[in-house]
C-alpha cells in the first residue's frame, strides 16, 4: 500500500496524485475546500514523498500500486484526482474499468501518449540532481507565478526529497510511453482543468484533442492566472469544479 494521508467524510472519495516532484503534500492547500464534503486520500507515488523507497515506476506499475491502495484501504465511489504525471497514470488506470471508479479529475496532465517535449529539455530535466538550487528553479518554472513563500518552501522540500531513479524514469521511459491505444472510449464523467500560464503540458486544444478523445462525457476549463501548479497555486478555484462534478455523481 502506498504512503499516503486521509482527511473528511463524504459520498465521493477524492483519490489525489501529485506531479513529477511532488508529494501527497502537493494537495495540502486544496483539501480544506473539499474534506468537509467528500473523502480526500493524497497518495505518495513510488519514489515520491514519503514513498521514496517503493520501486515501480513505469505508468502500468504506478497504475497497480494507486489500485492496490484503494483496493487496501476499501474505497467506494472514487474520483481518480492526477496531477501533470499522474493525469496519465490516471488514464492507464481508468482504462481497467475497476469498480469502485466513478470520475476522473485531469489536473494539466501528461497526455495519454508520449509527452511532446525536445531532447534539450529532455536532456535538462535528466541532468536534476535535487540541489537545492535547481529545486528552486524547477519550482518556480513549473508554478508560473512565484509561490507564497510557505507553500514554495513545500514544493521546494518535496523536489529535493526526489528518489532520482523515478525522477530519471519518468523522464525516460515514462512520459515516452504511448497508451492512446489502448484507452478506448471511457463513459466516466471527467473534467479536465488547464492553468492558462502553463507551459509543461499541452494546452487546452490538443487536450481536447488527445487526452479528452478517450472521454465523451467531459469538461475542459482554464483557470486563469494560473500555472503548472495548481493545487499549490489556486486552491479554491481548483476546488470548486471538483465539488460540482462530486455532486453530480453523488446525485446521479
Amino acid at each position: 500500500m502506498l504512503p499516503h494521508s486521509q482527511q473528511g467524510h463524504g459520498p465521493i472519495t477524492f483519490v489525489l496524485m501529485h506531479f513529477l516532484g511532488g508529494s501527497h503534500r502537493t494537495w495540502g492547500p486544496t483539501i480544506p475546500f473539499l474534506d468537509r464534503e467528500h473523502r480526500c486520500v493524497a497518495l505518495n507515488t513510488p519514489g515520491f514523498g514519503d514513498a521514496h523507497s517503493v520501486q515501480g515506476y513505469s505508468v502500468a506499475e504506478m497504475a497497480d500500486q494507486v489500485h492496490a491502495t484503494v483496493l487496501g484501504l476499501n474505497l467506494q465511489r472514487c474520483v481518480l484526482v492526477g496531477h501533470s504525471m499522474t493525469g496519465k497514470v490516471a488514464v492507464a488506470l481508468a482504462a481497467r474499468r475497476p469498480e469502485y471508479l466513478a470520475g476522473l479529475v485531469l489536473v494539466a496532465p501528461s497526455p495519454p501518449g508520449p509527452q511532446p517535449m525536445s531532447e534539450e529539455d529532455r536532456d535538462r530535466q535528466r541532468a536534476y540532481g535535487a540541489t537545492r538550487s535547481e529545486a528552486e528553479q524547477f519550482v518556480d518554472e513549473a508554478s508560473g507565478h512565484r509561490l507564497p513563500d510557505a507553500l514554495r518552501e513545500v514544493a521546494i522540500a518535496d523536489a529535493q526529497a526526489v528518489n532520482l531513479e523515478a525522477w530519471r524514469a519518468w523522464v525516460d521511459h515514462g512520459s515516452r510511453e504511448d497508451w492512446s491505444e489502448r484507452i478506448g472510449s471511457l463513459p466516466y464523467p471527467t473534467l479536465l482543468i488547464c492553468g492558462a500560464d502553463d507551459a509543461q503540458v499541452p494546452g487546452a486544444d490538443e487536450q481536447r484533442r488527445t487526452t479528452l478523445s478517450h472521454f465523451p462525457d467531459s469538461l475542459l476549463l482554464t483557470l486563469p492566472g494560473a500555472g503548472h501548479l495548481m493545487p499549490l497555486q489556486t486552491p479554491l478555484a481548483l476546488a470548486d469544479p471538483m465539488l460540482a462534478l462530486a455532486h453530480r455523481i453523488a446525485n446521479a
